[in-house]
């Protein structure tokens, strides 16, 4: 007896033996991107909304290009061509420049201008690659249990630790 059905046995089992093996391998490199949102000043003790900033920390080993990456929650950034953070190095977005440096000096590597304000009270802060997957995203509020001093008292919204 002739079964006809080789050709499609044999098309089926190649497609699943290509998936097996070339989803896992995407995945893999997505995954070693090492971009975290670490810092967000989102109420300066200032009151002064143009020293609102956001820093990313790249807690991998190897640099990585953030060109067209976008915040595309909470405030509206594009990274210019060539933006690269370095291993264990950190990039602020900045929503006025000029004022970030004024209050934080020239020694940080920062960019600006982001468009929008990060609420005092409170949102979701989402950062996504070029492809619009999202890399990394943190929720914040002004209530317990997060800090009270970072609502306009003091320093920073950050991290405990960056990794």
């Amino acid at each position: 007896m002739i079964n006809r059905n080789i050709p499609l046995q044999f098309f089926t089992l190649a497609l699943l033996f290509l998936i097996q093996f070339l989803v896992p391998a995407t995945r893999s490199e997505a995954s070693e991107v090492n971009i975290v949102i670490n810092e967000i000043m989102y109420h300066p003790p200032t009151e002064f909304e143009g020293e609102e900033y956001i820093e990313l920390y790249n807690q991998g080993q190897t640099s990585v290009d953030v060109s067209r990456w976008k915040f595309t929650k909470g405030v509206v950034y594009t990274f210019p061509p060539r933006t690269i953070i370095e291993p264990n190095g950190y990039l602020v977005v900045c929503r006025v420049l000029d004022d970030f440096q004024a209050t934080f000096g020239h020694k940080i590597p920062a960019l600006g201008n982001f468009f929008g304000t990060l609420r005092n009270s409170g949102e979701r802060v989402t950062l996504s690659d070029q492809t619009g997957e999202t890399i990394d995203s943190v929720k914040y509020t002004d209530r317990s249990p997060w800090p009270v001093g970072t609502d306009g008292y003091s320093a920073s919204l950050e991290r405990i630790c960056p990794t």
